[in-house]
């Protein structure tokens, strides 16, 4: 009966250190690992360090915007919450190009 426990111990305790390593592996090794800790960390945190620009047909920058936000979009349309809980919608065109870059 000892040894039965013993071995059922052992085999739980190897099997907890595979789903660790595992899940250690697949949280800083891989893509969406790696997304779904920057995810968290921007839910939990109000936000993520980022700027916005968005630059013209030309390709000159008309707004800048330096911030920690969260930031969605959808077909034609950027939105964000500042700092300050002012949502931004940002509407784009067909010769516009939005850049949003997350910074260190």
């Amino acid at each position: 009966m000892r040894k039965a426990i013993i071995t059922i111990s052992v085999i739980v305790i190897v099997c907890l250190f595979g789903i660790g390593g595992c899940s250690y592996w697949w949280l800083n090794k891989t893509a969406s690992g790696i997304r779904t800790v920057k995810n968290f960390q921007s839910e939990t945190s109000n936000g993520i360090e980022r700027e916005i620009t968005v630059y013209n047909a030309d390709g000159k920058p008309i707004m800048h915007f330096k911030g920690k936000f969260d930031v969605s979009h959808s077909n034609r349309s950027l939105q964000y919450v500042d700092q300050h809980n002012h949502k931004h919608n940002i509407y784009f065109g067909d010769n516009t190009t939005v850049i949003v870059n997350e910074l260190k």
